[in-house]
């Protein structure tokens, strides 16, 4: 206890030097905790808006490859065209391996966009608005001989070709002969593009809320004599479809074409639309993916994501592509992440430099209590009470410097941070743990550092040395 009431004495006689190292410890540990706090609300700021913000990826063609290791074949014609044809085949990717893609940690969730063609005993399609030197042909159910003689080629291989592949040459061939429409089932309305160009717009009713409603044009339900509430029985487009599924329609809407496609305007009237899961549970055998559209829990982890796609035997010509959003992001958090990155430096720096002048000053100050320490020794005062003296009056100085530090940190970072940084809204501006304790660290680190260097600077002198030298 005498020692440390003797500190505090020695604080009041010395003042003038401890004011000093007072003003620059609470300089240094103030600008050290407000650093932090700096540092924590810029990553916290980038955190809120990485959970706010999502980036849209599909997967696309990578034609560049594509085209560098499957260059086209240039014939020239007796004309002297030239004509150019491509040899490979595009990889195709089925629904089953979009929902094992989507299963990834890096996926918050998917949308998908399916359709199917169907087949129905009661409806009919709108007739086509044709010229009369106009004909549409349709391949569907033809037999193999009679796509031969259609395409003039002789073997299966050159009817798969001209129909895009052999599983378009499958499908051709299964077709039922009484297919009346399309169904696409979705997961978000913003999917059909239809819909939110304006193209469609609803007329009456509602869109789905539910698995098995529909929504049909009004060109379809005034062929067809149907109105909300009803409910029609259609099945898949396949041969092997014998079952049916009901759908209730929950909605009419106005389809808007152009006379220019006015030959497809009797099949383009004839799109049902209807939820996802309908038309997966359908049981229909042939159901296409029109878009599937993964949205990622982290702008960050397209690459990663992009890496595992591959790992899961996505095609070495398929690519991800994201939304433009993904530059959006790192445009909107490059700058988070710089002041994030200035407040690690000037903390190191604040660090550093306050530390260097209160060693300079500690050095300085002991210099000049030499012959008091050569007393206190002379007399019989062991070293080591000596040393927990001088550290007792750095503690106390270090000690008070930590508490108006901390306090004007406290009601300084919400001012500085919204200066810096911006709109703090969501994010606490009350000083973290972890700055608080940065802060105590580091003033208990210049405490015993300066305090004990202070003290190896004189104990290596014997107290006769010390006071002869006064003398």
């Amino acid at each position: 206890m005498y020692i440390f009431k003797n500190s505090c004495k020695n604080l009041l006689r010395n003042k003038g030097r401890n004011i000093i190292i007072f003003l620059i410890a609470l300089l240094t540990l103030t600008s050290v905790t407000l650093s932090a706090s700096i540092h924590t609300l810029s990553d916290c700021s980038i955190q809120r808006y990485r959970d706010s913000f999502h980036v849209d990826a599909t997967i696309d063609y990578d034609w560049e490859k594509l085209q560098k290791d499957f260059p086209p074949k240039v014939t020239v014609n007796e004309d002297g065209s030239i004509h150019e044809e491509s040899s490979y085949e595009l990889p195709e990717i089925s629904l089953e391996d979009y929902m094992r893609y989507a299963s990834s940690e890096y996926v918050a969730k998917t949308n998908y966009s399916v359709s199917t063609q169907f087949a129905s005993d009661k409806l009919t399609a709108v007739p086509d608005n044709l010229n009369e030197n106009e004909e549409l042909i349709v391949l569907d159910g033809m037999t193999l001989d009679e796509l031969k003689k259609f395409f003039n080629v002789t073997t299966e291989a050159e009817v798969a070709e001209n129909l895009g592949g052999p599983k378009a040459l499958e499908q051709v061939m299964d077709m039922k002969n009484n297919c009346v429409g399309i169904l696409q089932g979705y997961t978000e309305l913003s999917l059909l593009d239809n819909f939110s160009n304006g193209e469609n717009k609803l007329e009456t009713g509602r869109f789905p809320e539910k698995d098995n409603e529909c929504i049909v044009s009004s060109k379809y339900a005034e062929h067809n004599n149907l109105k909300i509430g009803d409910i029609i029985e259609i099945s898949g487009s396949s041969k092997s479809d014998t079952d049916t599924i009901p759908l209730t329609i929950s909605g009419i809407y106005s389809a808007n074409r152009s006379e220019a496609s006015a030959i497809a305007f009797g099949y383009e009237y004839g799109w049902v639309y209807t939820t996802f899961d309908t038309v997966i549970n359908s049981g229909f055998h042939w159901i296409d993916v029109d878009t599937a559209v993964f949205e990622l829990k982290d702008p960050d982890s397209a690459k990663l994501f992009e890496t595992e796609l591959h790992e899961k035997g996505l095609s070495e010509y398929s690519i991800l592509s994201c939304s433009d959003s993904s530059n959006e992001y790192v445009k909107n958090t490059q700058p988070l992440k710089n002041i994030s990155r200035i407040a690690e430096i000037f903390t190191l720096c604040a660090c550093v430099i306050g530390a260097g002048i209160i060693l300079l000053i500690s050095f300085i100050g002991i210099r000049e209590r030499k012959y008091e320490i050569g007393v206190l020794r002379a007399i019989g005062m062991k070293k080591s009470h000596v040393s927990v003296g001088i550290i007792y009056e750095t503690l106390i100085i270090m000690l008070l410097s930590f508490g108006i530090g901390i306090t004007a940190s406290s009601l300084l970072t919400k001012p500085i941070g919204t200066f810096l940084i911006g709109d703090l809204n969501g994010i606490g501006t009350t000083l973290s743990t972890h700055s608080v304790l940065l802060c105590a660290g580091m003033a208990f680190v210049l405490s015993i550092v300066s305090g004990l260097c202070a003290v190896l600077a004189v104990m290596r002198h014997e107290p006769m040395r010390i006071l002869s030298e006064r003398n």
